[in-house]
């Protein structure tokens, strides 16, 4: 009796040992499928926008990309194609780097589109993808060299967007300072000079305009005062033009 109780102790000890190590093996396998989804990336396009996800610390499941760090906010946040553009497909990744440089063939090639259009509103827009394009830690060296081909384009063009906006500047400044040279204020005659004086740089940014091949506005010419440096019989001065 002794010896059958025994080993009927021995043999549901060896049972048990064997359900311990079985669940200890089962634990470290979800456990080890729980970090490798946990580190896994998605894109996955919603509604119109492209949503980063990244895996949960379970052996399946996901969801959307949330952090404090503002600029992974910025780069990581959804993103929304150009008008006419369509989404890809939904993409798995299986480390960070990989989805860096899925999202910078993406922007990139979204932002080589706008730049080049020349039209101010893509370029802005252009200008937006290049900038998360720049955040972005681990693309690889071929895309850091077609960056900053990108960056040296886009800054052409977006000189040219700067240099319409300060011709369009000046010429507002002259037509401003014309109307006082015109007029009986008692810094009429100040306005004449000044408007004399700002006269080259607007030839001058207009020249750079045309040259650039945008055509600006016609800017008026400064016009002479009368030689007290107020309209005569009360009338304003009249505007030429050229």
């Amino acid at each position: 009796m002794r010896a059958g109780a025994r080993s009927s102790a021995g043999v549901a000890g060896r049972s048990f040992l064997a359900w311990v190590v079985i669940l200890a093996l089962l634990a470290a396998v979800v456990y080890l499928v729980s970090q490798q989804n946990a580190r896994t990336w998605a894109l996955v396009p919603e509604e119109g926008r492209l949503v980063v996800k990244k895996g949960l610390l379970l052996p399946v499941g996901r969801t959307e990309f949330k952090t404090t760090d503002p600029v992974q906010a910025k780069v990581y946040g959804p993103l929304v194609p150009p008008p006419g553009k369509g989404l890809p497909a939904e993409r798995t990744f299986t480390e960070q780097a990989e989805l860096d440089r899925a999202l910078y063939q993406l922007l990139a090639s979204w932002a080589r589109e706008d730049v080049a259009s020349g039209d101010p509103a893509r370029l802005e827009r252009g200008l937006g993808y290049l900038e998360r394009a720049m955040e972005l830690p681990a693309i690889s060296a071929s895309q850091h060299d077609d960056l900053a081909a990108l960056r040296a384009e886009s800054g052409y063009y977006e000189a040219r967007r700067l240099l319409e906006k300060a011709r369009a500047e000046l010429a507002e400044a002259a037509d401003k300072l014309r109307l006082a040279a015109g007029s009986r204020s008692a810094h009429a005659s100040d306005a004449q000079a000044l408007l004399n004086e700002l006269a080259p740089a607007i030839d001058a940014t207009a020249a750079a305009v045309r040259a650039a091949g945008s055509a600006p506005a016609p800017v008026p010419e400064p016009s002479s005062p009368p030689p007290d440096g107020h309209p005569q019989d009360g009338r304003s001065q009249d505007v030429k033009t050229p």
